[in-house]
């Protein structure tokens, strides 16, 4: 190629690259623009980044306290329900011990209501043969018995003694007045008949009053 081509193709050449540089310059310039925003978005994404790396930080940590004060609660609880299984466990203990104590008391309870319903049974039959026939009972041993016999036995001798005397008397002075026997006051061929029936009457006796006492059982104390 010739000195004028080449310069030809030069020129050319020059006038082409001059016709690019203001769209490459403003391409170059957009490119800056955008990698200026790039760096901006960079710097401002690792300040987010490093605000998240901070702020996650916090979070481990908060986590980490979270994490110890669970762990301090979870045991805490442990011994609390341990304490409590163990109060449970002697609270249930004493209350074992305490209805078996309450069992003991109420069968010795019955045992005694029981002797005391016998008690009382044996009681009311005994306070029923008292006012049935214990009143009469003791009236009869009384009439029988050797001081209240010896007493009348005494208080008969006297009497019949004193009767003696008196017929000792009068006998006399009927003899000395020649007096038939017959018409004397103290003739009483029946006398001893008499006597005996006295005596059979006499045992034969019922008090009326002890009678009434028989019939007072179950009725109040006025009877």
């Amino acid at each position: 190629m010739d000195d004028d081509s080449m310069i030809s193709c030069m020129l050319m050449s020059v006038c082409n690259f001059a016709s690019m540089l203001p769209e490459g310059v403003s391409r170059f310039c957009k490119r800056i623009q955008e990698y200026e925003e790039f760096l901006k978005k960079r710097d401002k994404m690792k300040a987010s980044m490093a605000a998240l790396k901070k702020e996650n930080e916090g979070f481990a940590e908060k986590e980490k306290t979270l994490l110890l004060k669970f762990a301090d609660l979870t045991s805490k609880h442990e011994v609390d329900m341990k304490e409590l299984r163990k109060r449970l466990e002697a609270e249930e203990l004493q209350d074992k011990a305490y209805r078996e104590a309450l069992d003991v008391q109420r069968k010795a309870f019955l045992e005694d209501k029981e002797g005391l319903k016998a008690s009382l049974t044996q009681a009311t039959s005994a306070n029923q043969w008292l006012i049935e026939h214990g009143f009469q009972q003791v009236v009869t041993y009384l009439l029988h018995s050797t001081e209240f016999n010896s007493a009348l036995g005494d208080m008969y001798t006297k009497l019949l003694n004193h009767g003696k005397h008196l017929g000792f008397v009068a006998d006399y002075k009927a003899h000395e007045s020649r007096q038939p026997q017959e018409q004397s006051s103290f003739f009483q061929p029946q006398a001893f008949d008499v006597f005996k029936e006295s005596v059979l009457k006499m045992e034969r006796l019922t008090y009326p009053y002890v009678g009434e006492l028989s019939n007072c059982f179950g009725k109040p104390l006025l009877c």
